[in-house]
């Protein structure tokens, strides 16, 4: 089945199953995919020297882009086909420092799919659970085919 009659669900589990490729944005931000269900996802994410701020740390538009990605991955799990949308409002709390060669689980959830607007949360936490990032997303859908 091509790809673009694939509801998000199905894309994403496709995805987690290695049949079609990640995004791009996946090789910049070390972030794979390992758990797909309607309203939930989890990525596996392992930040690295590239991603140092100019004080050694990990810089946090890590911890934004990986909440963004997760939140509007649990977001694609309950859109048809066809539809796209777009964060329009990403709310990120940085909590704790992450480390360079650490692995991380990056977690979202839906909160309410609307019609046009579309809300979820995540978090980026260690093997223990402990949280070192939070964040919400709104997203308002851009189309429909």
């Amino acid at each position: 089945m091509p790809t673009s009659q694939l509801n998000g669900l199905e894309y994403l589990t496709a995805i987690k199953n290695g049949e079609i490729s990640s995004s791009a944005m996946s090789e910049i931000i070390p972030m794979r995919l390992t758990l797909v269900r309607e309203n939930y996802v989890e990525y596996e994410v392992r930040p690295d020297q590239r991603h140092y701020n100019l004080q050694g740390g990990i810089h946090g538009g890590f911890c934004a882009t990986v909440l963004d990605s997760a939140t509007g991955a649990a977001v694609h799990t309950t859109v048809d086909a066809g539809v796209s949308f777009s964060t329009i409002d990403l709310n990120v709390k940085m909590l704790k420092a992450m480390k360079s060669g650490e692995t991380y689980t990056a977690i979202g959830e839906v909160i309410r799919i609307g019609r046009n607007v579309l809300t979820s949360e995540g978090r980026i936490v260690d093997k223990e659970g402990k949280v070192y990032a939070f964040g919400s997303a709104t997203l308002l859908v851009t189309g429909r085919k």
